[in-house]
């Protein structure tokens, strides 16, 4: 059972074939975590995965990076992914758009300033979460599918932690005005 005081959200991360995703209810509460994969870069299917996402978890909230911010590094087709969502999802869900800066800000710095430090800084804070914790990725090593989990989480807890400093994202009317 849900309190009235908890409010469940749902934060998506898009990877090159899936989707990583927490559902966080509260700021300490982690319900559900994992990687949806979609067997290749599609995104018909990683919108299917999200919408059976937000279908199962019936989130108050859903969080994205804002891709458009700086320091966003998003590929033109997960920027793409991202804006077919919020027109889609911004319909029966709020959805909000966390920047890098707040992202960072989840903790202390430097440790949050690198993906590989908040990883292993939201894996103490949510112990569920150590054995998914990847290893120190090299140079030349390609990003483990599983950092795209602690990367939703970061989302999360950036949106729980600062509610009032993330803007929601405010959709176009049919008539062009916002």
């Amino acid at each position: 059972m849900r309190k009235d005081t908890a409010r469940r959200v749902l934060a998506i991360d898009p990877l090159s074939r899936g989707v990583g995703f927490v559902v966080l209810e509260g700021q300490d509460n982690l319900i559900e975590w994992g990687i949806r994969t979609t067997g290749r870069a599609d995104n018909g299917k990683s919108a299917r995965v999200i919408d059976k996402l937000i279908d199962r978890f019936r989130p108050d909230v859903l969080v994205l990076e804002d891709w458009d911010s700086a320091g966003s590094r998003r590929c033109g087709r997960v920027e793409t992914l991202l804006d077919r969502i919020v027109a889609k999802e911004g319909k029966r869900v709020l959805v909000r758009l966390v920047t890098q800066r707040n992202i960072r800000a989840i903790g202390p710095l430097p440790l949050t300033s690198t993906k590989q430090g908040r990883a292993s800084f939201l894996a103490e804070r949510f112990p569920e979460l150590q054995a998914y914790l990847p290893p120190v990725r090299k140079p030349w090593m390609p990003e483990d599918d599983r950092m795209a989990i602690f990367d939703a989480l970061s989302f999360a807890v950036a949106c729980v932690r600062t509610p009032k400093k993330i803007a929601p994202l405010a959709l176009p009317a049919p008539d062009g005005s916002v």
